[in-house]
């Protein structure tokens, strides 16, 4: 520890050690009624020249706001977690026992409602004892006491490091004479009652605890207000060494101080001797209960609540920098009532674990995300995992991440969203003016390597890219048919039919409208101005081809070719309920929220921004493609489980190691994720990967993900309003049709700007993503069913109106293998 050398006199010494305490204390003997009073005529020149230094030395004419903990709630006020670096319930004065008030005056300054701010007689019986070896006294008053946990905490705000601090052992002369005056000008704006709670309140315990109502709670499991004699003794006895005194750790040294300070107060006349004798022979009976500051009390609800914690480190709203926010929710009592609804939640907790027991060997992870479309406001988020690093614990029980967030709010990037990405290209057919009727050539399955991509955001304006072997995962559907159909039935060939007319870029740009890509960032393929991949030299005299980690745009998913149709990129399941809450609101997109209402510790709300939503498409587009959607929700997931109007799509990638369901009603909006929770893809549902000791072969987004989400969703959908979703067009899962679709923009051969690549997707990457359980033409047709009337159902209610919010902070996500 670096030393801290006193400006007016060298400590380093014994000798000067005993100077200094003389010098302070003859300070203090001339000051004690607390005004600046002359010194004696014969005084010391040394006594001179410290009371000219005292004069000099300045104290705060404010101090920093006493460090107490924040408090994150659930929508209906259910304590969630706090967070803390020092547990601390400030309570008044009538609020302390007694017996305590007693306890703490008689150990620690049996003068205190006697003498000023210092106590001339004490200093002068602690110099004698200390200077002729008879034992270690101090000298400090309370309001002493009181004073330098105030600098203390002064401090500590401003961020300085431990070695900085001015505390006991590492204080110097004009530390000390600093509190005498502090002290001393102190008592003459607050009263002894005053000056007593004010200690209470800040004085330090052992870890964490500070002040007396946190410490009876502590070890007491009560309020101060309740402690009894001996309770309240052995309290006051851990003030001189908190840690040494820890009736936990050290139930011995902790009953001998205790009744150290019994003795000081029979001594004092605060209690009887019979009371006395009753409490000294008691033995020590502690109750205790620890506050955890951080997520991890919040159990079920911990991967929301670190949510929480990092929505306020990254908003500014909360501070200028990041160090502001931090202090500002580990010190500034906030008390922060966030959207979780613990109904919703608790039904989504239920869901995962039973869809995946938690520390299943196999690795698999399950999740749930709930948001209310029309506020944005988050209500549940479970996954299959405890909260925590798990030392020691099973092998798959435990992660820090959250498998719905972004890594800025502690996520790990997503996953493949497979056929969750067909969306994207159905809304570029129908903006391009194309009909979801339209016919589409499902039967080419062959894209050549000369093949020229329409893709406006690249270089020379196409990408040369093949796409060979395309396949399905439903026999059969290798033939024309319409968008809708193709769409219906998650048809892949019939997806890239579509892309080879549209413009690649315009389809990547509705992942970007959407939301999808914020904050993700993916490793590619270097490529130069023409988009041309560049190669570079290994150490091992290789040629290979050189990457980059960069943020994901439409140029960067479209520059390859347009293998991204299929989802090979990821998301995460929290921007897919963003997304596709977009359609269930027939075109407009609130901004995700999870803070309802900030109160600081002076009961004044922090006035937060209202959610900004905004209309990302016309209401006749989405009504269209909601033609389709609340057709798959309808006859392929819920299947009558529930009674409210739905929309939705199925996703699965290659080997189907992440599966999912995203879906809406007109209130809620509800995506499933089931997969590897390490983000791995090459083994999956459909090829091995294991769950309850069995290997699954055949498996996709409707074995686990579907049921998942339904038998979630049929528990809570009515506990929000919902309506009839707008839709035209309705698919039919029978009728293939369709009338011809305008002349495509792409074409078989031509100059292009691409790579020349052979394959369709990055060097670095793989491409194909299918939502099913094989990528060939392998499985029965679907059954002919009745195509489902069209309903027409009443307007919904005006758009909601569009304001500002701060800008958020941007994290890069991580990326997955």
């Amino acid at each position: 520890m670096a030393e801290r050398t006193s400006p007016l006199i060298n400590t380093a010494t014994t000798l000067g050690k005993v100077v200094a305490f003389f010098l302070g204390s003859a300070v203090a003997g001339a000051l004690v009624a607390g005004t600046m009073v002359p010194l004696a005529v014969g005084a010391s020149k040394a006594t001179e020249v410290a009371a000219g230094a005292y004069d000099s030395i300045e104290i705060p004419t404010e101090n920093a706001a006493i460090a107490q903990p924040s408090t994150l709630l659930d929508r209906e006020g259910n304590v969630l977690a706090k967070f803390f670096v020092q547990n601390r319930k400030s309570v008044s004065l009538k609020n302390i026992s007694p017996w305590m008030q007693k306890a703490i005056i008689s150990i620690e300054d049996e003068r205190f409602y006697e003498h000023g701010g210092v106590d001339a007689r004490g200093i002068a019986r602690a110099l004698v004892s200390n200077l002729s070896g008879a034992g270690k006294q101090g000298a400090s008053t309370i309001t002493q006491q009181y004073v330098a946990n105030l600098n203390v905490n002064n401090q500590q705000a401003e961020g300085r490091s431990e070695d900085e601090i001015a505390r006991n052992g590492n204080k110097d002369i004009s530390d000390k004479v600093k509190e005498i005056k502090w002290a001393n000008e102190i008592e003459t704006k607050m009263s002894k009652d005053q000056i007593l709670q004010g200690y209470l309140n800040l004085v330090p315990f052992a870890g964490a605890t500070y002040g007396v109502e946190a410490a009876s709670e502590r070890w007491f499991s009560k309020s101060a207000k309740d402690l009894n004699i001996a309770e309240a003794a052995l309290l006051a006895g851990m003030v001189q060494r908190p840690t040494l005194y820890n009736p936990e750790v050290n139930p011995k040294a902790a009953t001998q101080r205790r009744n150290v300070v019994l003795g000081a107060m029979l001594k004092t006349g605060a209690i009887t001797r019979d009371e006395y004798n009753k409490a000294v022979k008691s033995k020590i009976a502690i109750d205790p209960s620890e506050d955890t500051s951080g997520c991890a009390t919040a159990e079920g609800a911990a991967y929301f609540c670190q949510y929480v914690f990092n929505e306020v480190k990254l908003n500014p709203i909360f501070g200028k920098t990041v160090q502001e926010r931090q202090s500002l929710l580990f010190r500034g009592g906030l008390t922060i009532k966030t959207t979780l609804d613990p109904r919703l939640q608790k039904a989504a907790e239920t869901q995962v674990v039973k869809t995946v027991p938690i520390g299943d060997p196999g690795g698999l992870g399950a999740a749930l995300v709930t948001r209310e479309n029309s506020t944005g406001e988050v209500l549940a988020m479970a996954q299959n995992t405890k909260f925590g690093t798990g030392k020691g614990k099973t092998k798959n029980q435990y992660t820090q991440y959250n498998f719905t967030a972004d890594s800025a709010h502690g996520g790990s990037g997503g996953f493949q969203g497979g056929s969750t990405a067909k969306p994207w290209t159905a809304l570029a057919w129908i903006e391009a003016g194309h009909s979801m009727n339209d016919a589409v050539d499902a039967k080419r399955d062959d894209y050549g390597p000369t093949t020229q991509w329409k893709a406006s955001c690249v270089y020379g304006g196409t990408v040369q890219a093949q796409w060979a072997n395309l396949g399905n995962s439903i026999n059969g559907m290798k033939k024309s048919m319409s968008a809708k159909y193709g769409l219906y039935w998650s048809v892949n060939t019939a997806t890239v039919a579509e892309a080879y007319k549209l413009d690649t870029c315009k389809i990547a740009a509705q992942a970007e409208r959407l939301g999808l890509l914020e904050g993700q960032r993916v490793t590619v393929a270097k490529r130069d101005e023409q988009n041309q991949v560049v190669y570079e030299t290994n150490k091992a005299g290789k040629k290979v081809v050189a990457t980059e980690t960069v943020a994901v745009t439409p140029k960067v998913l479209a520059s390859p070719g347009p293998s991204f149709v299929l989802g090979s990129q990821n998301v995460t399941p929290l921007a897919q309920a963003r997304a596709f809450s977009t359609f269930a609101q027939e075109g407009v997109q609130c901004e995700n929220t999870v803070l309802l209402e900030v109160k600081q510790r002076n009961g004044k709300l922090i006035n937060l921004p209202e959610t900004e939503c905004k209309r990302l498409y016309d209401k006749e587009v989405i009504d269209e493609l909601n033609g389709t959607l609340t057709q798959i929700a309808k006859l392929r997931i819920v299947k009558g489980s529930f009674g409210a109007s739905v929309g939705g799509k199925t996703g699965t990638n290659n080997n189907a190691s992440s599966t999912w369901f995203a879906g809406y009603t007109s209130g809620l909006t509800t995506v499933s994720w089931f997969g590897n929770k390490d983000g791995t893809v090459k083994k999956g549902l459909n090829n091995g990967a294991e769950l309850r000791g069995a290997k699954m072969y055949g498996k996709d987004s409707m074995t686990f993900a579907g049921p998942l989400w339904t038998q979630y969703m049929a528990k809570v959908y009515d506990l929000y309003p919902h309506e009839t979703i707008e839709r035209t067009d309705l698919a039919s899962p029978s009728a293939t049709g369709g009338k011809a679709a305008s002349t495509g923009t792409g074409t078989g051969k031509g100059t292009g700007s691409g790579s020349g690549s052979t394959k369709s997707a990055d060097p670095s990457s793989s491409a194909k993503s299918t939502d099913g359980t094989k990528s060939t033409d392998s499985t029965k047709s679907p059954e002919k069913t009745k195509e489902p009337e069209k309903t027409k159902t009443p307007e919904k209610t005006k758009e909601p109106v569009k304001t500002k919010q701060p800008e958020k902070t941007k994290t890069p996500e991580k990326t997955k293998d």
